[in-house]
C-alpha cells in the first residue's frame, strides 16, 4: 500500500515507517529536513521536508496515497490548530480513494485518571495538556462519511530505543543528580507500550483495522511511576534511589502525575497484536545501555 506518513524524523513517526517499510508498504514520510530524515532514506523510506503548519507543502507529494498516517505531535500552544489543520488535509487527500485509510494518533492521557482499569468504552476525562484531543478524535472518525476507513489509536506512555522516551528522564535524573526524580509521590500508575511494539501495531492498524475503530495501545504492566524510576536508576547505577519532586502546576506535569491503568485487549483480540515487551522493569538494564549510547 501507498502510504503517507506525518512525524517521519520523530521519536514515534520513525519508528512506524521503518515498521510499515519492513512490511512491504511505499511510505512517504513527512520530514523537518532531509538530515534529519537521512536514516528512513537509507532504509528505503521516500521523503518530503515540510511541516504540519503548511498542509500545502506536502500535499501535492502525498496525492493519490491510499493511507495517511498521523503520527506527529506539535507540543506548541500552535499544536492544536496545526493538527486540525492535518485532519482537513487528510480528509481532501482521501476523498473519493478506493480504500482510503486515515490513522489518527492520540494518547492515553484523554481518558484522564481511571478509577479501575479502563479501555475503550470508558468516558473520557481529559487533562488539560489535551482537553482538546477527543474533538479532534470524533472529526477523523467522521472521516466515515466520505468513505474513508478512518481510525484512532491511543497510545501509552512510550519507551525503549535510543531516544527513551518520557521514562528516559529518569535515566538522566539518575545520573545527574543520584536519584531519579518522580514528578510527585510517584504512586501512580503509568500505562506503558515499547516503541517497537507500537510500531509493529500501526502496521495492523493500516493493514486491517475496522473502520471506525479506537485502540488503545499499551502492554499489561501495571507500574507506578516510582517502580518505573527505581528500576530506572538501579540500570544507571544508582542503586534504585528516587527522590519526588514537587509538581511544577503545569499541564504537563499534571499529565504525567495522573493515575491510569488501561487495558488493550480490543486491539489483542480484533487485530491479533501481541507485544513482546511487556515490563520496563524486567528490561530496565539494556534500555539504559541503549538509551546511554546515543548520549
Amino acid at each position: 500500500m501507498k502510504v503517507f506518513l506525518t512525524g517521519g524524523s520523530g521519536y514515534i513517526g520513525s519508528a512506524v515507517a521503518l515498521a510499515l517499510k519492513k512490511a512491504g508498504h511505499d511510505v512517504l514520510a513527512l520530514v523537518r529536513s532531509e538530515a534529519k530524515g537521512e536514516p528512513l532514506k537509507q532504509a528505503g523510506v521516500k521523503l518530503v521536508t515540510g511541516d504540519l503548519g503548511n498542509p500545502a507543502g506536502y500535499a501535492g507529494a502525498a496525492w493519490g496515497r491510499a493511507a495517511f498516517v498521523h503520527v506527529a505531535q506539535e507540543w506548541s500552544a500552535q499544536g492544536p490548530e496545526f493538527d486540525r489543520k492535518t485532519i482537513a488535509s487528510a480528509r481532501d487527500l482521501l476523498r473519493g480513494q478506493v480504500g482510503a485509510t486515515f490513522i489518527y494518533t492520540s494518547g492515553c492521557w484523554v481518558q484522564g485518571p481511571t478509577n479501575d482499569v479502563a479501555d475503550e468504552s470508558t468516558p473520557l476525562k481529559p487533562v488539560r495538556a489535551v482537553s482538546w484531543r477527543p474533538a479532534h478524535e470524533q472529526a477523523a472518525l467522521e472521516m466515515a462519511k466520505d468513505g474513508i476507513r478512518s481510525v484512532v489509536v491511543r497510545p501509552g506512555i512510550v519507551y525503549g530505543g535510543q531516544r527513551g522516551g518520557i521514562p528516559a528522564m529518569f535515566f538522566g535524573t539518575a545520573l545527574k543528580h543520584g536519584a531519579a526524580h518522580t514528578v510527585g509521590p510517584g504512586e501512580n500508575h503509568w500505562p506503558l507500550v515499547h516503541i517497537d511494539d507500537l510500531a509493529e501495531l500501526y502496521v495492523r492498524l493500516v493493514e486491517r483495522a475496522p473502520a471506525g475503530s479506537v485502540y488503545y495501545a499499551v502492554d499489561a504492566s501495571r507500574l507506578t511511576q516510582r517502580e518505573i524510576a527505581e528500576a530506572a536508576s538501579r540500570a544507571a547505577g544508582k542503586d534504585g534511589k528516587a527522590q519526588p519532586q514537587k509538581p511544577d502546576g503545569t499541564p504537563y506535569h499534571e499529565a504525567l502525575m495522573l493515575d491510569q491503568q488501561i487495558s488493550s485487549e480490543k486491539a489483542r483480540n480484533d487485530l491479533d497484536w501481541r507485544p513482546r515487551h511487556e515490563s520496563f522493569v524486567e528490561e530496565a538494564d539494556p534500555l539504559f545501555t541503549l538509551w546511554h549510547s546515543a548520549q
